[in-house]
């Protein structure tokens, strides 16, 4: 079943990145066999998750069908956001839902598996694109597997989760609620503390230095938006900071939606006005954060000298000019997703970072991710 799932989302990403249409009927084929293996396994998940190989065979399968699905997505003339809304990908994350609650209500649970921990984290994902609350049961990352930086993180994204769930609710209602206005932003407030906490127990090799580039433009252009870049010794140290900057991103979109609703409503007092005016300008500095972390993340630039110098002008750049390597791409997806998406967002800005999601599509096969430049993208 995973060899099957494995070859039929391999050859997908090879058929979409070098536009291969035999390979693309292949792997047609292969995931067609596969749905029907899978579907029966998952009737049985009562029996699977009694043996650890078994659920993680299960779930590995189900991911790969969902990354199948994302891969050879693309819209036809007739596509529009309501459409990826019900796209079949979400029936495959549906059905990681139903393996999941079974193992996590069995009296004889397992400790989790890395499979666990990560299905729960696409879980949460695709909740969020949905617009829909996380159950109970999802909601303590630790007996998912989560730990230390990691447990942090997630305890912020649960929140925000079901926190524009309940802001979209309030949205939705005829009548404003201003007293349930102000307790969500009261609660966007805490989350913002809870993440601001998270980020500073970032160890000090993670750190970033600023460097500014006038004359390297014209501004903004591909994977560089402004004179703005920020250097990290390690990519991966940059994916961390780009998680934080659009989890601050989302979560002070989410505040300045609510309080726009108050301001609205001429219900704002001169402390709405003023959190107002915080988080419109916490939220550009997000915004040109995350735009900063791109290059370096990509590869694109290396920093020379001693990192922690307190010399800033001891650090230099040198163009790596090598093409973008997938693995580097993805870290980079779920960040850039966020801010192609938030609804309050300069179209020019959001513009730029629909353009660079698309091109990681390109870069990764990704059909779906192809679409963000199309006109055709939704919005949380």
């Amino acid at each position: 079943m995973v060899d099957l799932a494995l070859s039929s989302m391999a050859l997908a990403v090879f058929s979409q990145t070098h536009r291969h249409k035999p390979t693309a009927i292949e792997a047609s084929r292969r995931y067609q066999s596969l749905l029907g293996i899978v579907q029966a396994r998952v009737g049985q998940v009562g029996r699977c998750i009694s043996n650890e190989a078994d659920l993680d065979a299960c779930l590995l399968a189900i991911f790969f069908m969902a990354r199948y699905e994302t891969v050879m997505f693309w819209p036809t003339e007739h596509f529009s956001p309501v459409a990826l809304a019900l796209m079949q990908d979400w029936s495959h994350h549906d059905g990681a839902m139903a393996v999941l609650k079974t193992w996590f209500q069995s009296s004889d649970r397992k400790p989790a598996t890395f499979l666990v921990k990560h299905t729960r984290r696409g879980l949460i994902k695709c909740s969020l694109l949905r617009n829909l609350p996380l159950p109970d049961w999802l909601l303590d990352g630790s007996q998912f597997g989560e730990v230390g930086l990691e447990l942090g993180y997630d305890r912020h994204i649960v929140g925000v989760v079901n926190l524009h769930y309940d802001m979209k609710s309030l949205l939705a209602r005829t009548e404003l609620d201003i007293t349930e206005a102000e307790i969500l932003n009261d609660e966007a407030n805490r989350l913002l503390e809870q993440l601001d906490d998270w980020v500073a127990k970032f160890p000090q090799a993670w750190s970033f230095r600023q460097h500014d580039f006038p004359d390297f433009g014209p501004w903004p252009r591909k994977h560089f938006f402004s004179p703005t870049l920020y250097t990290f010794d390690k990519p991966a140290y940059g994916a961390a900071w780009a998680l934080y900057f659009a989890a601050r991103m989302l979560t002070s979109s989410i505040s300045l939606r609510l309080l726009g609703l108050i301001h609205d409503d001429g219900s704002s007092s001169p402390l709405h006005r003023h959190q107002l005016l915080d988080s419109s300008q916490s939220f550009q500095q997000m915004i040109e954060s995350l735009a900063a972390t791109v290059p370096c993340c990509l590869g694109l630039f290396t920093a020379s000298g001693h990192h922690n110098s307190a010399d800033n002008q001891s650090m230099t750049l040198a163009s790596t000019k090598r093409v973008v390597q997938p693995h580097l791409a993805n870290l980079l997806v779920w960040c850039l997703t966020l801010a192609s998406i938030i609804p309050v967002m300069d179209q020019g800005q959001q513009a730029w970072f629909r353009s660079e999601l698309a091109e990681l599509g390109r870069l990764t096969g990704t059909g779906i991710l192809e679409t963000a430049e199309t006109g055709q993208w939704g919005s949380l």
